[in-house]
């Protein structure tokens, strides 16, 4: 197994925090262009990509087993 040095996992971090400023950036840019509330445009956006996410729902398998004891 590799071990990570310092310098991978401050190049990893600083990549991240470059990635995230962009984002950010961005949000601030059509929030002003569209002249709404920063965090209007952040909500939207974060909706947006959960939306597009297939996540399965962790409670149907809660939901599902829970009908099948009721029904025996």
């Amino acid at each position: 197994m590799k071990k990570t040095t310092t310098t991978e996992k401050d190049d990893a971090r600083d990549a991240s925090l470059r990635v995230s400023k962009r984002v950010r950036d961005s949000l601030k840019a059509a929030a002003a262009v569209m002249g709404r509330p920063l965090y209007d445009v952040t909500n939207e956006a974060i909706n947006d990509y959960l939306a597009g996410l297939r996540l399965v729902d962790p409670l149907a398998a809660i939901r599902r087993s829970g009908r099948s004891r009721k029904a025996a």
